[in-house]
């Protein structure tokens, strides 16, 4: 793994999860947090890095609710989605989040 660059924070620090089901285990944490930093590196690739990710993840009756927060290029985007589980919530608002950022990627260049 290459040492970071002076004054780069560790991708790591970037992506922020929060777990708001009480029942959930370590090893769900961990699960979720593992396929939310996933989901922000395939963005990225494409997309270029953001200052700051954001993931809550609720338990809303019989479904998980998602909400994505991103710091990108000086814009704020977010982007709510429910799912029969974590990882559908998490995809859904991170298909929305790419969307948003693919259009203001957009609107930007054509400036």
């Amino acid at each position: 793994m290459p040492a970071p660059r002076p004054n780069e924070r560790p991708r790591r620090d970037r992506v922020a999860l929060r777990l708001l089901d009480r029942r959930a285990n370590s090893r769900t944490q961990c699960e979720l947090g593992a396929f939310a930093r996933y989901c922000v590196a395939r963005i990225e690739r494409e997309l270029g890095e953001a200052e700051s990710w954001t993931i809550t993840v609720d338990v809303a009756k019989r479904t998980f609710k998602s909400t994505v927060l991103v710091h990108h290029r000086g814009c704020d985007l977010d982007a709510v989605a429910h799912g029969f589980d974590g990882p559908l919530a998490i995809w859904d608002a991170m298909c929305q989040i790419e969307q948003r950022l693919r259009e203001n990627r957009c609107a930007a260049s054509a400036d």
